[in-house]
């Protein structure tokens, strides 16, 4: 069984990023150091405009491409995702080794993540809109 997030350690990590102290990759490294996986998972469902259920069900994927979509469209570096990479390894999640996991990540830039996250997660119709 994974640890349980340390909600505390995750509010004093998100205080440091809010009064400017982390950038927003130092922040989701410290996050998955810290297994803090609902937190990482709301960050990022903020940023990718997701609901965090959506990226959360990633992150406990046997595959590491879509959440490697997800991060990288969401803005992540390759150090982010690494540390994310090592806190899915420790929770036994993940089909490829890491150096094949960062090569892909590696080789997506973010508009490129972003249409496919797009595939990957279907977007709700704006209200309004009416398709023919």
């Amino acid at each position: 069984m994974p640890p349980a997030q340390d909600n505390e350690r995750a509010a004093a990590i998100l205080e440091r990023r809010a009064q400017g102290l982390l950038a927003l990759d130092e922040a989701l490294v410290e996050l998955a150091d810290a297994n803090c996986v609902v937190t990482i998972a709301a960050v990022v469902a903020e940023r990718i405009r997701v609901q965090p259920d959506v990226v959360a069900r990633f992150l406990d994927a046997d595959s590491d491409e879509p959440i490697s979509v997800i991060f990288r469209a969401a803005g992540f570096s390759l150090n982010g995702f690494s540390a994310l990479l090592r806190m899915r390894r420790r929770r036994n999640h993940g089909s490829r080794n890491a150096t094949e996991a960062l090569a892909y990540f590696s080789s997506l830039n973010r508009a490129s993540a972003e249409r496919i996250l797009q595939q990957m997660v279907p977007r709700p119709a704006r209200p309004g809109r009416r398709f023919r």
